[in-house]
């Protein structure tokens, strides 16, 4: 008889869900988690605005500082010698950019007004490109590029032979010079390709010749200290004084720096080149004046005299012609460009700031120091 075997019975795995606790606690480990890594987020994000802020600010102060240490650094700056003693030809001007074109350099107080400018720029004011009244200001005053070479000047005429003319116009403001002394007249006509002339009379020259006195007496091309430019020339017996060695004509230029207003409701710093193209004594003309750098809240600058151990304000300036270095403190702020408001805060609440000095050394005048 065959007997059968009862076979066990298998039972089926009992499958089993998340309870709500377990699901509530594996919510809270993942928001925990999250706010976490929300925190760190957020926390990089405001470190990497403040840095932003912060490089912007520096390359701005950079770019800043080195264009207005190139100019400062050439004050007084001619094609021939910086020793050369300066005289102005042009007396009849009054409170002109020109009149001390010789002390190569020159500072405004916050309150001081910049004489001589139009266009209500560089001017106090609210407009854009005027400037920010409580600010300082520079001016820095130096000859234009290398020079053009006097060929001829053997008589104390009004007439100088040069080897080109080069940019010149007529009514320029104009430099010629050798190492024994350096001349500031105007530019009455271009009577040829190789001639500049410097009439008076119709001019702002106080006489047609060349005078090493100053101030210019307009004694006449057969007075006294009338001066000549004769290199490998034999100079005429009207020449009182006269110089054999090479004499060089160039433009005049005189730039500012002052902070202004900006097109975006800030303030920035501005370069502003002042040039005068009239034969009479009219308000000088703002050049090529331009925004170099945003951000700018203020520009303090103060000067050290040859002989002096302390910087002075500008009011403090003794004698324009003997400082040898000057110090710059630009207050900056963070501005929005890439970064909206907020994001150029700091942890204040207001933006960052930093103020930051440089000092520049005249060049032209190392020997001095």
């Amino acid at each position: 008889m065959r007997t059968y075997r009862k076979q066990p019975m298998i039972k089926r795995a009992t499958q089993a869900g998340f309870s709500l606790i377990e699901l509530m606690i594996a919510l809270l480990i993942g928001l925990v988690v999250v706010a976490a890594a929300g925190g760190v987020f957020i926390s990089n994000k405001q470190v990497y605005n403040a840095s932003e802020t912060v490089n912007r600010i520096q390359e701005g102060v950079r770019v800043g500082f080195e264009l207005m240490s190139r100019d400062i650094r050439e004050a007084g700056g001619n094609p021939c010698s910086a020793a050369a003693p300066v005289v102005n030809q042009m007396s009849t001007g009054g409170n002109d950019w020109w009149a001390d074109w010789g002390d190569g350099i020159h500072g405004y107080d916050g309150s001081d007004v910049m004489p001589g400018t139009v266009a209500g720029m560089g001017v106090f004011g609210s407009g854009v490109g005027q400037r920010v009244i409580g600010t300082d200001a520079i001016e820095i005053n130096s000859a234009l590029g290398g020079g053009i070479r006097v060929t001829d000047h053997a008589t104390p005429s009004a007439v100088l032979d040069v080897s080109s003319q080069g940019d010149i116009q007529v009514n320029d403001i104009l430099v010629v010079c050798n190492m024994d002394y350096a001349f500031i007249f105007q530019a009455t006509a271009l009577p040829s390709a190789t001639k500049i002339q410097h009439n008076s009379g119709t001019s702002l020259n106080c006489a047609q010749e060349f005078q090493y006195e100053s101030p210019c007496t307009a004694t006449g091309a057969s007075g006294n200290f009338g001066y000549c430019f004769v290199p490998g020339a034999t100079p005429s017996a009207q020449c009182d004084g006269f110089g054999r060695g090479p004499a060089y004509v160039a433009r005049v230029g005189s730039i500012r720096w002052y902070v202004g207003n900006n097109a975006r409701g800030g303030r920035s710093l501005y370069r502003a080149t002042i040039s005068n193209r009239s034969s009479t004594n009219t308000p000088d003309t703002l050049l090529d004046a331009f925004e170099v750098v945003e951000g700018v809240e203020d520009m303090q600058v103060t000067y050290l005299e040859a002989g002096e151990d302390t910087y002075t304000p500008p009011s403090g300036v003794d004698d324009w012609g003997r400082v040898v270095a000057v110090r710059i403190t630009l207050n900056m702020v963070g501005t929005q460009g890439a970064l909206t408001g907020n994001e150029i805060q700091g942890t204040d609440g207001a933006a960052l700031r930093r103020t930051l000095t440089h000092v520049v050394q005249l060049r032209n005048r190392e020997a001095v120091l």
